[in-house]
């Protein structure tokens, strides 16, 4: 970052990203570990044996928010909405895993992780550093 009378500003509006980014992913893992453990119960009989697979569903659209709709954006707060949505769906997909999950429960477990992970914040500095305006060899 360029020192200026806005870096403070700029320093916290990042560490927002990160202190989120590290509250979601510390929620999955102790969501798990309270909620997650413990014997499965016997699926019931005449059960759709595709409700054990609905997180499949909010993963993918995480997925293309952040490898697909995230980089494109130039907006800061744009691209927090983004960031904010993409989190809340990988985080879909680890608690839907735990409570309907079933025998994939501990799978859908490590891809919610995965997919909070796949968030984290280092992009984020592009949005808040400035951009050289001008002749400025190498840039």
């Amino acid at each position: 970052m360029i020192p200026g009378p806005d870096a403070p500003r700029l320093r916290a509006q990042l560490l927002i990203w990160w202190i989120i980014w590290a509250a979601i992913l510390a929620g999955q893992i102790l969501s798990y570990c309270f909620l997650g453990r413990g014997p499965l119960a016997p699926p019931a009989p005449g059960a759709n044996p595709f409700l054990n697979l609905v997180g499949f569903v909010p993963l993918f659209v995480s997925i293309i928010i952040r490898w697909l709709a995230l980089p494109r954006a130039t907006d800061p707060k744009a691209a927090f909405v983004m960031f904010i949505v993409g989190l809340a769906l990988a985080d879909a997909c680890g608690l839907l895993g735990i409570f309907l999950g079933g025998v994939y429960r501990e799978d859908f477990f490590v891809l919610g992780v995965l997919g909070i992970a796949q968030y984290v914040p280092f992009y984020a500095r592009k949005f808040y550093e400035p951009k050289g305006s001008g002749f400025i060899p190498n840039n």
